[in-house]
């Protein structure tokens, strides 16, 4: 049993803003988790959260592929337990909790971001492979909800401030 968790949205941004949402460190950290990310094919870092139920809160990396303003992909690995997957998910019960219990999921899997042109914007489709067994296809369900919410509100959020500081900074040089 395989999933790869498959998301595709329009952004109304430049190609050039949104790689820079997803290669500059301070920026994707504003819309994701902190981290140590340098764009360069062979940097290993991590995504870093507070610790969380279940989970140290580090997911480890190393950065496979890029093709600037086009796709980059990366590693991404950590460890969890069932608690952390019932938390993601907002379930709170006793019941789920003993389910739960002792569940371990060592997550060992790929995110590819790719961006192409479209009419007045940006294509962006994510991929997120490598969830296999049935533990990791109900770990990538949950994740795929994560990933919505990052890439429909977080996302979008960066990428408006980009425009902004970008627009500034255009109106300064007058």
């Amino acid at each position: 049993m395989k999933r790869t968790i498959r998301i595709k949205y329009h952004l109304p941004y430049t190609q050039e803003q949104v790689w820079r949402a997803l290669t500059e460190s301070r920026l994707l950290g504003k819309w994701f988790m902190e981290n140590d990310f340098k764009a360069e094919v062979g940097h290993e870092f991590t995504f870093r959260m507070p610790p969380q139920k279940g989970w140290d809160g580090i997911t480890y990396c190393k950065v496979m592929e890029l093709d600037e303003l086009n796709s980059i992909t990366y590693s991404y690995q950590g460890k969890a337990n069932g608690e952390k997957t019932l938390a993601c998910a907002g379930i709170h019960s006793e019941m789920a909790d003993k389910a739960a219990k002792g569940i371990f999921t060592e997550l060992n899997t790929v995110l590819n971001f790719k961006l192409s042109a479209s009419c007045g914007g940006t294509a962006l489709e994510m991929q997120h492979s490598g969830f296999e067994g049935l533990k990791l296809v109900l770990v990538s369900f949950v994740m795929g909800m994560g990933w919505k919410k990052q890439l429909q509100k977080k996302l979008p959020k960066v990428l408006s401030l980009i425009a902004d500081e970008e627009t500034r900074h255009a109106s300064s040089r007058y």
